[in-house]
């Protein structure tokens, strides 16, 4: 486990990071996943590469990722930023890593104009506590299931 924040780069994602990405997801998620998860990572690189896409680089290993993309008036919003994925190796959680990526997704996305929106389970209390702690609050869009 990493126990200090040593040389923390954030850059753009590349291809090559691919790779890496699926195995920081593995390491989150575990054998749980769905089949299709590695695919859909693969799809959203193809599809918004040139979208706010960012890895978190640890002494020169890429141990975080968000994923992300800019998009239309989906649910009557705003065109807008919207965080699609995002991981940290367990390795290297609370070392801000997260912030820094998110940090980087919202400069773009205020770059461009845009307000970042996330949806995340609302049970999820870690999820929501860090969404928060990054600044994100409750917006309006509410889920309903039948």
């Amino acid at each position: 486990m990493a126990t200090n924040k040593g040389d923390v780069k954030i850059r753009r994602m590349t291809e090559a990071d691919l790779p890496r990405i699926k195995e920081i997801d593995k390491e989150l998620v575990g054998p749980h996943r769905s089949v299709s998860w590695p695919l859909r990572i693969e799809a959203h690189w193809w599809v918004y590469r040139t979208l706010p896409n960012f890895v978190a680089e640890l002494n020169g290993e890429v141990m975080g990722f968000i994923l992300g993309d800019i998009r239309g008036v989906e649910y009557g919003t705003e065109v807008g930023g919207w965080i699609d994925m995002m991981g940290v190796s367990p390795r290297c959680q609370s070392l801000g890593l997260g912030r820094k990526l998110v940090e980087a997704f919202c400069k773009e996305c205020q770059g461009r104009g845009v307000k970042v929106r996330v949806i995340v389970v609302s049970e999820d209390e870690r999820l929501v506590k860090f969404w928060k702690s990054v600044g994100f609050h409750k917006g309006n869009l509410v889920s309903y299931e039948k």
